[in-house]
């Protein structure tokens, strides 16, 4: 994460983040309060309040999904809120329709959860049922009531649970037709599907966009290009299909010693074109890992050159077996964000492979496929 990302707070391990970018939805709202008409204290207060209650909502909506996901054994990486919503980093993509489809479901069910939650609240102190059109555009001069907040925000998320219901990647409702469509077709041909509707939605966005709202375009623009990626994900993912690590396998290991020290690291890094390192004991067992990172990491930290690698690698070494495919081995790796994986068949070192060496098999397999087809 950026250093000029915020950790808001760590729920069931999942870290949860405010990106640097939010600040300008706060900056925006701060100025549009200042310059309007009805500028007072209260009437910035509100909205900014508003602000608050929104994000507190999105980011339960995407714990909804994590819990969800997290009964499947899926974990997520993180959390991390921006101007335009929040997002939940799954570690990988549900392998069964069912999955994906509780998974999608979750957030919305939270956002429902939370109008019925306010709407008691309500209800308890004598307000009548259902927002007054008032309660969105508040304008007075005094301090805003409990109750209009309260109403608020049972509306807004309303809205959010209705926008993310739309069938268009990457909201829910793109994953829920997703998953309904690989009920009854291949998975790589529901996502291409579910894909194509979303770049319609996005489409549509950007027409009212120009039209109507100019922030729908940059809605538009996000939703066309989460599509995309969304679709050569998977694409990728068939792409790999049936192969293993061994075929993508780099043998020649880059290795430092645990007696090595940090101004060893940096001349070796100097002088091969090594990206991480593997880390073994006197006797050459993998041990752990350093990463160009980590390594840079230390060095700004002023540790010196001379503390010996032992101190600054990562010991959670990620060991595969020959017969691990390159799908499972690019969710470990993103999962456990690793370096690289090293490759064993017992106590033997075979190789080691990382994200970018199956970037570049992918790569080959696309333009071997073009060329044949």
């Amino acid at each position: 994460m950026s250093r000029f990302t915020l950790r808001l707070a760590t729920v069931k391990g999942i870290p949860i983040y405010l990106h640097w970018s939010f600040w300008l939805l706060v900056l925006w709202v701060v100025l549009d309060s200042f310059f309007s008409p009805y500028f007072s204290g209260g009437v910035l207060v509100w909205r900014l309040l508003l602000l608050v209650g929104l994000v507190g909502s999105v980011i339960l909506h995407e714990l909804g999904h994590a819990m969800a996901a997290l009964t499947y054994g899926i974990p997520t990486r993180d959390i991390t809120m921006y101007p335009f919503g929040g997002v939940a980093s799954l570690a990988h993509i549900p392998d069964k329709p069912l999955q994906e489809l509780v998974i999608a479901m979750a957030g919305p069910l939270v956002n429902f959860l939370l109008i019925g939650l306010f709407q008691v609240v309500l209800w308890t102190i004598d307000m009548p049922l259902g927002a007054p059109p008032q309660a969105l555009l508040y304008t007075g001069s005094d301090w805003p009531s409990l109750t209009i907040w309260l109403y608020s925000l049972s509306f807004m998320n309303g809205l959010l649970a209705v926008f993310n219901l739309l069938p268009a990647f990457p909201m829910d409702g793109g994953r829920i037709l997703r998953a309904l469509l690989a009920t009854r077709l291949e998975y790589t041909r529901a996502t291409q599907i579910a894909a194509l509707v979303g770049q319609g939605f996005a489409v549509l966005f950007l027409i009212l966009g120009f039209f109507y709202n100019p922030s729908l375009v940059l809605v538009g623009f996000f939703v066309y290009v989460a599509a995309s990626q969304e679709r050569a994900q998977v694409e990728r993912r068939t792409l790999l299909g049936g192969f293993t690590v061994m075929d993508a396998l780099m043998e020649e290991v880059p290795t430092l010693s645990v007696n090595h020290t940090i101004k060893d690291a940096v001349e070796a890094l100097l002088r091969s074109q090594a990206r991480s390192f593997v880390i073994v004991d006197p006797s050459g067992v993998p041990v752990g890992t350093l990463s160009r990172e980590a390594l840079i990491e230390a060095l700004s930290e002023g540790r010196g050159r001379e503390p010996p690698l032992l101190h600054i690698m990562d010991p959670h070494l990620l060991r595969l077996s020959p017969t691990t495919t390159l799908t499972e081995a690019l969710r470990l790796l993103n999962e456990e964000d690793k370096p690289l994986a090293v490759v064993v068949e017992g106590d033997k070192l075979l190789g080691y492979i990382d994200a970018e060496n199956i970037a570049e098999f992918l790569l080959l397999r696309k333009a071997a496929g073009t060329a044949s087809s």
